[in-house]
């Protein structure tokens, strides 16, 4: 019975000394006019925090779309729009990593009402907005990531290419704009009980 004791006494002790932690770093880029390229700036891993068990990569796509028309024809006019942004994100190692957002815009407006304004039932002025899934990207080499003095960092570069397909029936002025942003987090796993 005692053996036992000593035991889970011994057990419990090791578990209140190897307690894994996390920390996070994010660098966001706002929406902007795509297509960019953009370095994401991510501090390392502060080794004196404990020993790095895991990193994770997160990266995330905003996607917003303006688009604005006036039917100036007689009849019917329908517009179908369809945006996809991809990031491409190069890791030191050579590796990829994407992810991306879409977003689809259907509108139908009716005959010119006189007035050429983007609004009224001829016209249409809207802004949508679109976020994709969280990609995650585990690193198998974790060694890089660990920071040689307080403070230093790691840069990402990424690349946002946004395609368009417009279809429209009828006559009418238009414009569109298209802006994509993104985040990018490193997620590092420790154990602060083996330094």
């Amino acid at each position: 019975m005692r053996n036992i004791l000593f035991i889970l006494i011994f057990i419990f002790a090791l578990t209140i000394f190897a307690v894994a932690e996390e920390v996070v770093f994010c660098d966001p880029i706002s929406l902007k006019e795509a297509d960019w390229s953009e370095n994401f700036t991510l501090e390392k891993f502060d080794s004196n925090l404990g020993t790095l068990q895991a990193v994770d990569i997160f990266a995330s796509v905003n996607l917003s779309q303006q688009v604005r028309a006036e039917n100036t024809g007689p009849g019917n006019y329908t517009i179908n729009s369809t945006t996809e942004s991809v990031l491409t994100l190069h890791l030191p190692d050579a590796q990829e990593i994407k992810a991306d957002a879409s977003q689809v815009i259907f509108s139908k407006l009716q005959p010119f009402d006189g007035l050429e304004d983007f609004s009224g039932s001829s016209g249409i002025s809207l802004e949508e907005v679109a976020s994709g899934n969280r990609t995650v990207y585990p690193i198998e080499d974790i060694s890089g990531f660990v920071a040689g003095t307080k403070g230093e960092n790691i840069v990402l570069n990424g690349v946002m290419e946004c395609t368009q397909n417009m279809t429209a029936s009828g006559s009418a002025p238009s414009q569109i704009w298209t802006g994509a942003g993104a985040d990018v987090c490193i997620h590092y796993r420790y154990d602060t009980g083996a330094s």
